[in-house]
């Protein structure tokens, strides 16, 4: 009786999985349909992918009376899991840059969250990625060239580098850690209950991409690390050279009130909106444990930042 209710079950999961993947099959044509005409509740069917910029300078011409931020609902503790969104929120609100938040699960054509639109949520160009969004607006808004009087070429430098290493090595090991290592405790941590529901988009939508996220991202994430250079170390020699990144921040930045001195640069919107992740999300991340411990500037730092352009934090 034992082993053959056994059997039942494991023949049970099978047929869940199967379907499961059968089901995410479609939703990946789906969504791909769904992203080359661009038809949901948010973005209108006259937008599709020929209509989506990377640097978005062929826009520059255009009048802006405001910023339409798209990206994944508010959380807990974080306000957004994604790190790209607060660099880029943060960005907006350092510069004084008029913007609304929409809550979405919709990718940009190219399959990125976060993306903006001007002066219209429902219609009009995209610019998807973090760093080509805040290069259409520095350019826009004369923030680069500000940036380049007030900073050196080598410190330029500093820059572009610290920027490449939080986001493609330090915040990817964090990922592992919090979508590899610990997707459940971090659902609980920072996903609201009716977080899939709070977005402009389709509820039973919501709840199913909710379900497939929490289930799938684990393994999907696993996968991806194994073909990337810190893959094939241990989980204790990926938190050591992330500890590595971290203290090469701290040393930059030694006592200075930002990194390069008095006045937030785009370096340092990137960087809280990256770091912020590992020290206010609830979970034990080895690295919030290291910058605790280790580098108590930058501790303070993060926190400055918050209490200077983010004075709404707990209201939000």
């Amino acid at each position: 009786m034992e082993k053959s209710s056994y059997t039942t079950i494991r023949a049970a999961s099978f047929i869940v999985g199967a379907v499961t993947m059968a089901t995410m099959g479609r939703c990946i044509l789906f969504r791909k349909r769904v992203d080359d005409v661009g038809t949901n509740s948010i973005t209108p069917s006259s937008v599709d992918a020929s209509k989506e910029f990377s640097f978005g300078d062929e826009l520059l011409s255009t009048p802006i009376n405001k910023v339409y931020l798209f990206t994944f609902p508010r959380s807990k503790h974080i306000h957004n899991i994604s790190p790209f969104s607060l660099k880029v929120e943060s960005f907006l609100r350092v510069h004084n840059i008029p913007y609304e938040v929409i809550s979405t699960f919709k990718f940009s054509p190219k399959g990125q969250i976060p993306y903006i639109r001007l002066n219209s949520k429902d219609d009009g160009f995209i610019i998807a990625d973090s760093n080509f969004i805040i290069h259409f607006l520095s350019k826009k808004f004369g923030i680069d060239q500000m940036e380049k009087n007030m900073l050196s070429s080598q410190e330029m430098a500093v820059a572009h580098a610290f920027t490449r290493m939080i986001e493609e090595h330090t915040t990817q090991i964090g990922f592992y850690f919090r979508y590899g290592l610990n997707m459940k405790q971090f659902c609980s941590a920072v996903i609201p209950l009716d977080w899939f529901q709070n977005a402009n988009s389709f509820t039973l939508k919501g709840w199913f991409f909710g379900k497939i996220w929490m289930h799938v991202m684990p393994g999907a994430f696993a996968q991806k690390v194994k073909h990337v250079s810190f893959g094939r170390h241990s989980d204790e020699e990926k938190w050591k050279i992330s500890y590595q990144d971290i203290q090469s921040i701290s040393d930059y930045l030694g006592e200075k009130t930002f990194v390069f001195g008095t006045e937030a640069t785009t370096l340092d919107c990137t960087l809280f909106g990256h770091l912020a992740q590992f020290l206010y999300i609830p979970l034990d991340f080895p690295q919030k444990k290291y910058i605790q411990e280790n580098c108590d500037n930058v501790l303070k730092y993060v926190e400055r930042f918050k209490d200077l352009y983010w004075k709404d934090w707990d209201e939000i």
